[in-house]
């Protein structure tokens, strides 16, 4: 199952980079977020309405141009890390950031994310 899991991981930042929200709100339907403490949008969120307000939202006013974008993803049966770097441009210059992602799998369903990021360098660039 973990290739799947994998592939379910890759299609979800597939859908976010070309603006498919619909797509990425479905797959988040029942996932429990929690983003960084120390990001301008730390706390933890359940379902996509949540986190499109609490985090996408937000992000999108604050980084002009922003992306989450993958560069390796690390198989471990029900959770798969990914790993790359944010970018985009903050009020305070680019944004040029790397994160981990721990995303959990349950039966082909998202239960949830954990993000592991520079929080300050972050924030600093956001101007937050």
């Amino acid at each position: 199952m973990s290739k799947e899991n994998v592939d379910l991981v890759r299609s979800t930042y597939e859908a976010f980079g070309r603006g498919d929200m619909d797509t990425v709100l479905r797959m988040l339907a029942d996932t429990e977020w929690h983003e960084a403490e120390g990001m301008p949008y730390g706390g933890t969120f359940t379902g996509g309405e949540a986190i499109l307000s609490n985090v996408f939202g937000p992000i999108s006013q604050d980084v002009e141009g922003f992306s989450a974008q993958p560069d390796e993803f690390l198989d471990a049966g029900d959770k798969v890390v990914s790993l790359g770097r944010y970018s985009g441009q903050g009020a305070n210059g680019p944004v040029d950031v790397k994160f981990a992602h721990v995303w959990t799998v349950r039966d082909g369903a998202f239960v949830r994310f954990d993000q592991y990021a520079d929080t300050k360098l972050f924030s600093q660039a956001v101007g937050k």
